[in-house]
């Protein structure tokens, strides 16, 4: 066993949430990184900032699992993109509708997925890189107000989830029209900044110098 200090874990890798409606910019922002591959499970590579980033195409449930093996051991990568989780969900339940034939019900097949879905989620974040995930939000009537939430399918794990993550951001559009990242931190576990000492606001708005996930990143490098 290893004993460690806290400052020893502090900004060596970044672990960032990205979730939001579909088609507000979420590959966009994530695709503006450096020394960073994305597993792309949506065919929504085109869109990113950075025009030469590599790009592993991911069609099923089997490749994705085969894409983290690999990816893990490429050392010219930084950071990992996994666009979308969203979409990995989909292909999973419908993998394992394929295995189990005999289960007609879907909802028999849930407790699988929990276990996959949760293992794979796992063994992503335990990659020694930084990761940047992202998943479309999910509205919920709370108590007569909606909220945004990520839209995580496996729903044992599903309030688990911010805590996997140094950076939950919320990308949305504010009152002005322009897209935000909403970093705030809220009893709901909408999402959490554990960096905000580190200069990263509550909020940030389109066309600040922070809108860009490599100034982020770099910020916490510093």
């Amino acid at each position: 066993m290893k004993v460690i200090k806290p400052k020893d874990l502090v900004a060596k890798n970044a672990k960032i949430l990205i979730y939001g409606q579909s088609g507000i910019g979420k590959t966009y922002l994530a695709g503006s990184i450096k020394e960073a591959v994305i597993l792309d499970l949506e065919r929504g590579s085109a869109s990113v900032k950075n025009k030469d980033i590599d790009v592993l195409e991911i069609s099923n449930a089997r490749e994705f699992k085969e894409a983290i093996i690999w990816v893990k051991d490429q050392k010219k990568y930084k950071t990992i993109i996994i666009d979308s989780f969203t979409r990995y969900s989909e292909m999973l339940f419908l993998a394992l509708k394929d295995l189990y034939p005999d289960k007609k019900d879907g909802m028999n097949l849930w407790g699988d997925f929990d276990v996959v879905s949760r293992k794979r989620t796992e063994e992503i974040l335990s990659i020694p890189k930084n990761i940047i995930v992202t998943l479309l939000e999910e509205p919920v009537n709370d108590g007569g107000m909606l909220r945004k939430y990520p839209m995580y399918k496996a729903n044992k794990f599903k309030q688990m989830l911010p805590s996997y993550f140094d950076l939950v951001t919320h990308l949305t559009i504010n009152d002005e029209g322009k897209r935000i990242m909403v970093n705030k931190p809220t009893n709901d576990a909408i999402g959490k900044n554990r960096f905000s000492s580190y200069g990263i606001p509550d909020v940030i708005t389109e066309n600040e110098e922070l809108y860009d996930i490599q100034e982020i990143l770099d910020k916490l490098k510093k």
